[in-house]
């Protein structure tokens, strides 16, 4: 018995040894267009329990910089890469247009599939909404020919959420429902809202998964975008009774949506818990853009990182990051990112050891972008923020505090709801049975406070005339145009950096705008779907080479 005992030990140990060298689980959230005041931690009237637990808990990133449009940051995010080396620098791709994320760049998948992860999207792709939004006229721009083994969701930019059609923006007409599982017309799902049916994927990916190997589970939420402009985000009736005390019809369908995505995050972590893989996790989440407020705070969003493999966390980190980082940190968590760095043109650097340790910052600089067919570009570098806009008129878009303020319901009574909220998370529940206590203190040292600065005359912030330049820490709102009160060695030193980036640039694959759209897309043609429609093509000339040889 002794003997048998000492073996059973042995084994238990020799177990436990493998898994704590297995590779670390991966899970990326993505929201969609969520604002900086768009999460509970920075907002009077959201709530998001869960999310505000696991960044109370983790590393909430302060100064996280994405791309200003939806599948530039998606495509940044997984390459690596800066979109004006993939050519994603101008708009947006529609469903009409016959292009997407070129074909030979690796992303992310495709890396950890070299330490034997299993991966896996539910939502949005680079073409878009729990979604890809990199395209797919081919097939081969679809997810699982680029490193996913599995796929369920959106090929296309913002379906509704109920009868997942989509009507692409630029025709409004040409219209087709959009919902896949891998290559497949998912039929059962009409009716479902989609944050729903995205959880429940996720959730059988978790119970089906194999512990021996490691996983990477991505999760690009078709939530908290609209499905069409001037209609309030949709979600079940029950989610927006709750915010009953927000007068707003926008804003009440955004709560609702965020909570939604909120409850979904809640489950994949007590899923992750119940399975045993949560302690060997990491965990991040952000959004693919803020709002469009004229100001950086639509590329700055909300984010942070969750992992008991952090040395250090329970802190709000003010290091720079931008969304090219994620990849490499990543890798460098799993292994290393040495790897990449022999690669051309991977912008990314990785955070791991400055997120992990909180050590000094390793990025002092983002090329927010360049767009040379609007004359647009912007640069960060450390404090200072240099911005060309020839077509934004930036006068009337200041509000004296970030995001929507004073919406139905006193301060007192948010904070009692938010703190009840919080602790009957799923999150929370699941945190307190690993000994671990989130200080939700900490959040409120990533709040945003606009003043002391007001904001001057509006013809000195007009970006559209000449150049304006913002000292972001000072005055986060860029309330004060300092171009004319700076030494103009420092503007062109600034300015050069940009010309500099600029010549590394490819073309905008989105350009020129009409001849990128092809009337061959039109779900119309395909029973009111969206297809892989160069492929059909491809196989319709094949059988017409067929037959002509068998005429022959």
């Amino acid at each position: 018995l002794v003997l048998g005992s000492y073996y059973f030990l042995t084994i238990i140990c020799v177990t436990q040894s493998v898994a704590k060298q297995l590779p670390p689980n991966v899970v990326i959230f993505m929201a969609d267009d969520m604002g900086w005041a768009d999460v509970g931690y920075h907002s009077d009237h959201i709530l998001t329990p869960n999310i505000d637990t696991l960044a109370a808990d983790g590393v909430v990133l302060n100064n996280f910089y994405v791309q200003p449009a939806c599948n530039p940051s998606r495509g940044a995010l997984l390459t690596g890469r800066h979109p004006i080396h993939f050519g994603f620098q101008h708009g947006v791709l529609m469903p009409l247009m016959a292009t997407g994320l070129p074909l030979h760049f690796k992303l992310l998948p495709q890396y950890l599939k070299q330490y034997s992860y299993a991966t896996h999207i539910v939502g949005m792709f680079i073409y878009k909404n729990s979604k890809w939004h990199l395209g797919f006229m081919n097939r081969e721009y679809t997810p699982t020919y680029r490193g996913f083994d599995s796929h369920v969701g959106y090929w296309t930019n913002r379906p509704f959420y109920f009868n997942h059609t989509n009507c692409d923006p630029y025709d409004r007409v040409s219209c087709g429902y959009d919902f896949r599982h891998n290559m497949d017309v998912v039929t059962n799902a009409s009716g479902v809202y989609s944050t729903h049916y995205f959880t429940d994927r996720c959730l059988h990916i978790i119970d089906e998964h194999n512990t021996s190997e490691p996983l990477f589970l991505y999760m690009p939420y078709q939530a908290i975008h609209m499905s069409a402009d001037k209609f309030p985000v949709e979600a079940p009736q029950q989610y927006i009774d709750m915010f009953a005390y927000i007068e707003s019809d926008m804003r009440r369908g955004l709560a609702a949506a965020a909570y939604s995505m909120d409850e979904s995050i809640g489950a994949v972590v007590e899923r992750l818990h119940s399975r045993q893989m949560l302690e060997n996790s990491i965990i991040i989440f952000m959004s693919d853009n803020g709002g469009t407020t004229g100001t950086h705070f639509g590329i700055r969003v909300p984010a942070f990182i969750w992992s008991p493999l952090l040395n250090k966390s329970g802190y709000v980190s003010d290091a720079m990051i931008h969304v090219t980082d994620i990849l490499p940190t990543i890798l460098d968590a799993v292994h290393n990112s040495t790897g990449i760095l022999n690669e051309q043109f991977i912008y990314g650097k990785s955070q791991w050891n400055t997120l992990s340790n909180n050590k000094l910052p390793v990025r002092t600089e983002i090329i927010h972008n360049i767009n040379y067919f609007t004359n647009t570009s912007a640069i960060r570098w450390y404090d200072w923020k240099l911005i060309q806009d020839k077509t934004l008129e930036r006068s009337g878009l200041w509000v004296r505090t970030l995001g929507y303020q004073n919406m139905g319901l006193n301060r007192e009574s948010l904070q009692s709801l938010q703190s009840k909220d919080r602790v009957n998370s799923k999150s929370y529940q699941v945190l307190s049975k690993m000994n671990r206590r989130p200080d939700y203190e900490v959040l409120k040292e990533s709040v945003v406070e606009c003043e002391p600065h007001e904001p001057t005359h509006p013809a000195n912030n007009d970006c559209t005339t000449e150049l304006c330049l913002f000292n972001i820490r000072d005055d986060p709102c860029e309330y004060h145009n300092l171009i004319g009160e700076t030494d103009p060695q420092f503007v062109k030193f600034l300015w050069q950096k940009l010309i500099a980036f600029n010549e590394t640039s490819v073309p905008p694959l989105t350009l020129p705008l009409m001849s990128s759209i092809d009337p061959r897309s039109d779900p119309k043609l395909y029973n009111n779907t969206w297809i892989n429609w160069l492929d059909r093509e491809r196989e319709d000339m094949g059988d017409s080479m067929d037959m002509t040889r068998s005429e022959l």
